[in-house]
């Protein structure tokens, strides 16, 4: 196999949206998994454990900016859902959700900028020859109020595995390569639930509108003929 096709540039934030239902389907095969494996290695006395869901202030999110075959949205999705929070396609559909004529405070815009993972050569051999590759997932995102104000700026989350490549075993490191992007993924969306979780719910009212000034208007100074009358 050739150094070309074991470079792997997989972004995903240039496709198009996708609706929550897909993204929800997909994350739902694969707690299905996860919940499979925790049984199996409970019953083997390991110390895995299921991710536990986060107390939110928000009530909707709509995530926005994703690929419509994302994994990092589909774990996100079923992440938020699991903590009670209700994943929506639009504001409007929060707003609906709200039974309200306005947009909610309780409700948030996740917007990723930019979904990607890639693999680069780290090391080489005197003869050109892979020794080392580098498994890196890359999140950067926003988040937003109902309102559009942004409530957390752009933030870049990125995770790195070095691994030792040996083309002879070219199959089998395609896999594990796979199964490091898979949790590296886990991390993130980790990371983004407790980041998210740490939004107090003052934090989520819009920003007040600055007051103008008073301005104070000084008295005019008399004219000089003026002046000299009243003497």
């Amino acid at each position: 196999m050739t150094m070309a096709r074991m470079l792997l540039d997989e972004t995903t934030s240039t496709a198009p949206a996708t609706t929550r239902r897909q993204w929800l389907r997909a994350g739902t095969r694969m707690a299905m998994a996860a919940t499979a494996l925790g049984i199996a290695m409970a019953g083997s006395g390991c110390g895995f454990k299921l991710r536990q869901g986060y107390d939110m202030a928000f009530k909707t999110i709509q995530l926005t900016g994703f690929a419509g075959n994302s994994p990092m949205a589909a774990e996100l999705a079923r992440a938020l859902e699991a903590s009670g929070v209700q994943v929506v396609d639009s504001t409007l559909a929060a707003t609906q959700a709200a039974s309200s004529a306005t947009v909610p405070s309780s409700h948030i815009v996740f917007e990723a900028v930019l979904d990607k993972r890639d693999m680069v050569v780290s090391t080489t051999t005197a003869y050109g020859q892979i020794r080392d590759m580098t498994v890196r997932n890359t999140l950067r995102f926003m988040v937003k109020r109902g309102d559009g104000s942004t409530l957390l700026p752009a933030t870049d989350l990125i995770m790195t595995r070095d691994v030792t490549y040996n083309e002879k075993d070219a199959l089998a490191k395609q896999d594990e390569f796979a199964s490091l992007h898979r949790a590296m993924q886990s991390d993130i969306v980790n990371q983004l639930l407790r980041r998210l979780a740490a939004i107090r719910p003052d934090q989520l009212n819009p920003p007040m509108e600055p007051t103008p000034p008073a301005v104070v208007h000084a008295p005019s100074a008399p004219s000089a003929p003026a002046a000299a009358a009243s003497r």
